[in-house]
Order: C-alpha cells, then structure tokens, then sequence
C-alpha cells in the first residue's frame, strides 16, 4: 500500500469515525434514521420583532433580568435572504435567561410598510414565550413597578404535567405575551 493509499485510508475511517460520533450523540441508529432524514438537536432561540429595541431592552433586561448577550445590524441581501423580506434593514439584541435560552430582539428599520398586528391569544399565528420562575408575586411586583400588568390573575394549574404551577399572561411593551409559570412548590401558595 503506498504512501496516497494510506492517507486515503486514514481520512476515510477519520470520516466514518467522525460520523458514527455524531450519530450516537445525537442517537442515531441505522434503524431509527437514514442520512437522508434530518432531526432537529435543539431550541437555539426566540425572536420577538418589535417597535422600538431601546424600549424592549429596557423591559426584558432591566425589569425581567434577561442578560444581554450581543447585539447586530444586518441589511442587504444578508438580511433580505435570512428573513425573505425585500429591502430588511434590522437592529437586533440577543439576551440569554440563566439556563441559556435566548431571546432576540429585532427592530426592522426597513420595509417601511411594517405593520403592527394586535393577536389575542385565541387568533390563529398568536405565539408566546414561557418562562419559569421561581416566586410569580416577586416578577408581578417588579412589573407592575415598571407600569405594566397581567392580563389576568394567576391561576394554579390542577392537572396534567403542570399541576401545582401558578400561570399568567403579561404583555411586553409591543404587546407579546410571556407567560410565567412558577416552578410548582416555591413562592407563594394559592
């Protein structure tokens, strides 16, 4: 065997070794997947577009805590191919929660014929983001000290995976909803 043989060897069982690593880390069997098929590993992040990102920084870091990761500005035909919108201009932040979900902030500076929608959560497209918490009475407290509210009372959840959660919906400043969700046996007892 010559000297190109071996390398050829070598590279072609450093390939299949690299790819049978990432098989068994993400639990992929001949049985369960073909390479044709994908799988998705994992939830990178959230994006929330809003009004005026300034404003929304203010609310996610300063009231909720979030910690700012990094921001960007993106235009052209990087931006234009990432969302499909012609002509996107966008200032975006990007915070992270303590477990390292994150959540991007993306002010659009152009099309100018942007639009604000007002989704309950009952209309068809109405997403929202769900955090826990450990005591819901300390996050309300803090956000209605900002001048914002619940959309209604907090309510302990009976059933199902949940059960013992204390929910409710708030508003961010372009009206998305989060809800909070207290871990089950901390904070206050309804």
């Amino acid at each position: 065997m010559g000297a190109n043989q071996i390398s050829s060897f070598l590279l072609s069982s450093a390939l299949d070794v690299e790819r049978w690593a990432l098989d068994v880390s993400f639990g992929v069997t001949s049985k369960s997947m073909s390479r044709n098929e994908f799988r998705i590993i994992s939830a990178d992040h959230t994006g929330i577009t809003v009004s005026n990102l300034e404003r929304s920084l203010a609310f996610w870091r300063d009231v909720l805590g979030f910690e700012l990761s990094h921001t960007a500005h993106q235009k052209g035909e990087l931006a234009q191919e990432i969302t499909g919108v012609e002509g996107a201009e966008l200032k975006l932040a990007v915070l992270k929660t303590p477990s390292g979900h994150k959540i991007e902030l993306l002010e659009y500076l152009a099309p100018a014929d942007r639009k604000r929608t007002n989704f309950r959560p009952c209309d068809i497209g109405f997403v929202h983001v769900a955090l826990l918490v450990q005591n819901l009475d300390v996050v309300l407290g803090r956000i209605a000290a900002s001048g914002y509210k619940a959309a209604g009372k907090p309510q302990t959840l009976r059933r199902g995976p949940n059960a013992g959660k204390r929910v409710v919906y708030v508003s961010d400043p372009d009206g998305t909803t989060i809800e909070f969700m207290q871990v089950a046996g901390q904070g206050r007892k309804d």
